[in-house]
C-alpha cells in the first residue's frame, strides 16, 4: 500500500560571527510559512534554533532520522560544513534556500550573504556527489515559493510511488500493442510494484455480491443519473462489477488498477466505463484497455493534484479555435461532468454502462509518459476546457490550447507518442516537469 507523507526537515542556519538578529528572526517565520504550506507532508523544525556550530549539526542530525528531505534556509551565511556533513549523515536530498538579501543600508554591513553561500554550498555538495537543489527569494516572492513546493511536491510524488501495487485486470485488448509494457523499466523509473489478477476472478464475486446490496446500488444510480437506452440487466451488472472491483481490489491490497475492458467484458454485457468513473471518484485510479502507460500518467497527476482523471484519445481538433477535442468512451468521473447526464449502453460497441456527458470547465493539464524506444518520456500541455457540448456519444470535453494545434497533433505523431492521454483540472504543469526531471525522465518538446 501507499507510503506515509513526505517527511521535511526544517534547519535555518549561520557561520562564525555574522549577527544573530535575522537568523533569529527567520527561523521561526519561515518554518511557520513551511508548516502551512506544506499540506501533503511532515515538517520536521531542529528543536535546537539556530544551527551555528558542528554541536549543534550533529544534534540536527540525531532528530533528522529518518527524514525524506531537508530544508535548508540561510539565516545567514553558512560555511560548506554545514550543509556537506548533514548530507552526508543523512544521505537524502538538501534544498538549500537563500532569501533576498535585507535592504542595504549604506555604510553597513552584509547581514546575510546567503545567495553566496547557496552558490558557494551547492558547488561542494555537487562536487561530493550529493544531491541538492537552490531556491533563491523570500517566501514571499511567487517564483522562490513555487519552486520550493513544486521539489518537495516531486519528492513526494516519489516517495508515493516507490512500492506502490498497480494491479492489472487482465493484459491488453486483442492487437492493441500500444498497452504493452515493461514491468522491470517501470519498477526502475517509478518504484510501481504490479501484481495481475484474472478477469475471472472479478466476474466470479460478481456473483457473490449480496441482492440486497445490488439492488440499493440500482436504486441509486436511477435517481441520480438519466436511464437511457440501458439493456435489461445492464444496470444489475454495473452494481455487481462495482462492488466485486471494489472487493477484489481490498483484498489484494491494490493501490491503482489498471483493466482490460474488452473483448471479454463486453461478451459479458459489463463493460466496465461507468464503473470505472465512479472509482476515480473515490480516490482510487482505474485505467482502461488495459494501457499501463496512461494510467501511470493518471496516478502521478492525481497524487501532484489531489483531483481525479480523465484517460482519453484526443479525436478531433478546430484549428479556427484552436481546439483540441479529448474523448473516451464514457469512464469520466461524476465530479468531472458538467450536467445533462445520461448513464446508457456502450457508445461504439455496446455491451455495458458509461456516461454520456460534456465534462465541466477550468484549467487543465493533459500529459503521458511514454515508453518510447525504451526509456519513458513526459509529454505534456496545459490549456483551458471550455464549455463543452457531448456531439458524440461517451465523455468528452473541448480543450484551448495555448501551442497551434495542428502542430501539436503532428509533433505527438512524429514522437511516437500513443493515443491515450490523461487530463487533470488542475494546473500541475511546473509539477510535472520537476517530479519527471527528479525521476531522471526526459520531457519532450511541444
Amino acid at each position: 500500500m501507499l507510503n506515509g507523507k513526505l517527511n521535511i526537515g526544517f534547519i535555518t542556519t549561520l557561520s562564525g560571527r555574522w549577527p544573530r538578529e535575522l537568523p533569529e528572526k527567520r527561523e521561526p517565520e519561515y518554518s511557520l510559512w513551511l508548516k502551512e504550506a506544506v499540506a501533503f507532508g511532515n515538517v520536521k523544525c531542529f528543536s535546537g534554533g539556530v544551527v551555528d556550530c558542528t554541536a549543534k549539526v550533529m544534534e540536527a542530525v540525531e532528530q533528522f532520522r529518518g527524514i525524506d528531505v531537508l530544508v535548508l534556509v540561510y539565516g545567514a551565511f553558512t560555511n560548506d560544513d554545514v550543509p556537506s556533513i548533514m548530507a552526508e549523515e543523512l544521505n537524502v536530498p538538501i534544498i538549500l534556500w537563500a532569501p533576498f538579501e535585507p535592504p542595504f543600508v549604506k555604510g553597513e554591513r552584509l547581514y546575510a550573504n546567503a545567495l553566496v553561500a547557496a552558490t558557494m554550498n551547492a558547488a561542494s555538495l555537487y562536487a561530493l556527489e550529493k544531491t541538492c537543489h537552490v531556491v533563491y527569494g523570500s517566501h514571499d516572492d511567487k517564483r522562490a515559493a513555487t519552486r520550493l513546493l513544486s521539489l518537495l511536491r516531486a519528492y513526494s510524488v516519489k516517495k508515493a510511488l516507490k512500492g506502490m501495487l498497480l494491479g492489472l485486470f487482465g493484459y491488453r485488448p486483442t492487437a492493441y500493442y500500444v498497452s504493452c509494457f515493461n514491468e522491470m523499466l517501470i519498477r526502475n523509473t517509478f518504484g510501481i510494484r504490479m501484481d495481475e489478477c484474472d478477469l475471472k476472478a472479478v466476474f466470479d464475486k460478481m456473483r457473490e455480491i449480496p441482492e440486497a446490496q445490488v439492488k440499493q446500488d440500482m436504486a441509486h444510480m436511477e435517481q441520480a443519473f438519466t436511464i437511457s437506452n440501458l439493456p435489461e440487466g445492464y444496470l444489475e451488472n454495473h452494481s455487481r462489477l462495482y462492488f466485486a472491483l471494489k472487493e477484489v481490489m481490498k483484498t489484494l491490497g491494490y493501490d491503482h488498477v489498471v483493466i482490460k475492458c474488452w473483448p471479454e467484458m463486453g461478451n459479458l454485457k459489463t463493460t466496465p466505463c461507468a464503473v470505472l468513473g465512479r472509482i476515480i471518484d473515490e480516490g482510487t485510479v482505474a485505467g482502461c484497455e488495459g494501457d499501463v502507460d496512461a494510467t501511470i500518467t493518471a496516478i502521478i497527476e492525481k497524487l501532484i493534484s489531489g483531483q481525479p482523471v480523465f484517460i482519453a484519445d484526443m479525436i478531433n481538433i478546430d484549428e479556427n479555435k484552436n481546439i483540441l477535442s479529448y474523448w473516451h468512451c464514457g469512464n469520466a468521473a461524476p465530479s468531472l461532468h458538467k450536467g445533462d447526464v445520461t448513464l446508457s449502453n456502450h457508445p461504439l460497441a455496446g455491451q455495458g454502462t458509461a456516461f454520456y456527458t460534456g465534462l465541466k470547465t477550468g484549467k487543465v493539464t493533459i500529459a503521458r509518459f511514454a515508453n518510447i524506444k525504451g526509456a519513458y518520456k513526459l509529454f505534456v500541455l496545459k490549456g483551458l476546457a471550455e464549455n463543452t457540448e457531448c456531439y458524440t456519444k461517451g465523455s468528452m470535453v473541448n480543450v484551448k490550447a495555448e501551442k497551434p494545434v495542428y502542430e501539436l497533433i503532428m509533433r505527438t505523431i512524429d514522437l511516437g507518442l500513443p493515443h491515450h492521454y490523461s487530463l487533470v483540472w488542475d494546473d500541475i504543469y511546473d509539477d510535472l516537469i520537476m517530479y519527471a526531471k527528479l525521476a531522471g525522465i526526459e520531457v519532450l518538446e511541444t
